[in-house]
Formats: C-alpha cells, sequence, structure tokens
C-alpha cells in the first residue's frame, strides 16, 4: 500500500494520470465477476470488477479516485458566479486532472445546473442544496456501473436535480413522475451515444436536455446564447473515442431561437448555411431535417407559449424550490 493514509492527500499525490491506470496509466481491466482487491491509497479492501491489467495492487477504490475531483467541482460551483451551465462545466473540465472517465462527470453535470439555478437566483437554490445532491449522487454514482448495471450514473445525476428542484420523494405524485420523465430521456439519450462509453458525451447530451426541459417544465430559462460543444479530448479516451459517430466530434451548436425554443444542430450544418441561427422561421421540425437524423439531435422545443403556461406545474398547485424533502427523511 502506498504511504498515504488519507484518502484525499493520496489523491491529491497521485501521478496524475487522467486515462486508464491512476498509479501507471496502464489499461484497466474490466472483470466479469468482482473479486477482493485492496485500495492502493487508502488500503480499504472490497470486492471490485476494475483493476489496473498490468499491476493488480495499483487498485483504486471508488472514493480514493473521485475525492479530490468531487471536493473540487463542489469548491468550484460553489464559488462561481457564472450562470451558463455550459461555461460552468467546461471551465471544470480544463482542470487537467479531471481524469477522462469517472462518475465525477455527474457531479461536474449537476452542480453546473445548480449553481446556474442559484445563481439566477430561481427554485431557492443554495448551496445546502449543492451539499444535499453530491450525497445523493453518492449513493447512486458508482464508477463503472454503466457497463455492469447498464446504467450510467448521468441518469440519476438529472433524477436528483429535479428531485430538489420539486421535492420528490416516494410516495409523491407529480413530482415523482415528471422525474422519472426526465430520466427516461437522458437514459434514451445515453443509449443512443454509446458504443463504447464515454461520461463526456453523456454529459453534454444531459445538458441540453436538462436545460430544454427545465424550461418546458417550470418556464425557466438558464441559457439565453449560441453554444459551441466540440470535444477536445478525443485523444485520451482510454476505450477509444466513437470520433464521427459521435455529435461533438465534430461539434454541434446548442441553439436558441424563436422565443427561448432550443435544438441542438450540428455545427457544420450552421456553417453552411450562416442564416440558419437566425431565421425567424425556423422550428424543431425544420433544424431535424437539415442533420443525419433526428436522433442525433436532441430536438427539444417546448410548447407553444399558451400550452407552456397550461404544462407549468405550479398551475396545478404544485410549489416548487420552498420546502425541499430531504433524502434521508424519504418514506422508502
Amino acid at each position: 500500500m502506498n504511504a498515504i493514509n488519507n484518502p484525499e492527500d493520496a489523491c491529491d499525490n497521485h501521478n496524475g494520470h487522467v486515462s486508464n491506470c491512476l498509479i501507471c496509466g496502464s489499461k484497466l481491466q474490466y472483470l466479469q465477476s468482482s473479486r477482493e482487491l485492496t485500495c492502493f491509497y487508502c488500503g480499504k479492501k472490497e470486492k471490485s470488477n476494475i483493476v489496473c491489467a498490468n499491476d493488480e495492487s495499483h487498485y483504486v477504490c471508488d472514493d480514493c479516485h473521485n475525492i479530490s475531483s468531487i471536493n473540487y467541482i463542489k469548491e468550484f460551483v460553489i464559488n462561481t458566479a457564472a450562470e451558463d451551465p455550459f461555461e460552468i462545466a467546461l471551465s471544470i473540465l480544463e482542470n487537467k486532472d479531471i481524469p477522462m472517465l469517472g462518475c465525477h462527470h455527474c457531479y461536474i453535470l449537476t452542480g453546473s445546473v445548480l449553481a446556474s439555478l442559484k445563481n439566477k437566483k430561481l427554485f431557492n437554490i443554495g448551496n445546502e442544496d449543492v451539499d444535499e445532491a453530491f450525497f445523493r449522487l453518492s449513493k447512486q454514482a458508482v464508477g463503472g456501473y454503466c457497463g455492469l448495471s447498464g446504467v450510467c450514473g448521468i441518469v440519476p445525476a438529472c433524477g436528483v436535480i429535479y428531485s430538489i428542484l420539486t421535492g420528490a420523494v416516494c410516495g409523491k405524485d407529480m413530482e415523482q413522475k415528471i422525474t422519472m420523465g426526465l430520466t427516461s430521456a437522458v437514459s434514451n439519450a445515453v443509449y443512443g451515444l454509446t458504443g463504447p462509453s464515454c461520461c463526456k458525451a453523456y454529459m453534454f447530451r444531459a445538458l441540453e436536455i436538462i436545460i430544454t426541459d427545465i424550461y418546458r417544465d417550470f418556464g425557466e430559462v438558464i441559457y439565453g446564447k449560441d453554444f459551441e460543444i466540440k470535444c477536445g479530448f478525443v485523444d485520451l479516451h482510454p476505450h477509444g473515442c466513437r470520433k464521427e459517430k459521435c455529435p461533438y466530434y465534430s461539434g454541434v451548436i446548442f441553439n436558441v431561437y424563436n422565443n427561448n425554443e432550443f435544438a441542438c444542430i450540428p455545427a457544420a450544418a450552421a456553417a453552411e448555411n450562416v442564416n440558419l441561427l437566425a431565421s425567424s422561421n425556423l422550428s424543431a421540425s425544420s433544424l431535424s431535417a437539415s442533420a443525419s437524423s433526428a436522433a442525433d439531435l436532441n430536438v427539444g422545443s417546448p410548447a407553444a407559449a399558451g400550452q407552456l403556461e397550461n404544462n407549468k406545474l405550479n398551475a396545478v398547485k404544485y410549489t416548487f424550490g420552498e420546502n425541499k424533502v430531504k433524502a434521508d427523511s424519504a418514506p422508502c
């Protein structure tokens, strides 16, 4: 075991490999059946399915793998004054010590959205909600379980955001229903981006969906300018980047148009027609037709203005963001 007693100190002193094994940079081995391993940093013994293919003693537990990144993410989102969730997320990713893959992306997603809402003074979001969200994530966002269980941690991350906004817990009605509606949409989007997996692609797509749904479900705009997302992490992907199969390889533009409706279009399509983003007659269907397929876009255009008012949950006497129910008091 490495001669470091504190897991946080251990993570702050690893060799800085952002891909593969944190100790030596060798490829990781994903086991079909778990076996007992000892964490290189903290000495904890536990069963796991992920280990360094070069040296089994290089096993790093999920706590040690993530704690340094999570602490950095929490400090960043609590202290940032930025209001744009894309800007917050991409600023965090600029930290060279953030690993290429891992469930810290769930914390980046959740922290970025909650920081945006807090700084815009929406839903009464405060730093205590960031703490609560990170606690809940620790229960479901576990490294490697996208492959072991078929559920990426980005999915419950989006659910955590909505459950905090609505006060959803077991037994609630509309609050739990729209939270599960969001996670179903995100899970389907992750499915469309898999093969092999990429935490960054999942996070980008989830940001698009949740920004759109916060407007559609609550009528709140947390994003107000066009934003291009083009991945710069291609060479770091340990499983091999999907390249042309991933929309973020060539780049997409998350576009705000027509009275705060949203769509995500390929950057190349926008470059071919400089008037595309400014067109006053643009519709979600026309944007879908401009791309290779609607499935590659996440077109999330909200309801028309009259319908939106009827769809706002506070119109049916649900009040959100005032009396948040904490996870440890849930009825089941």
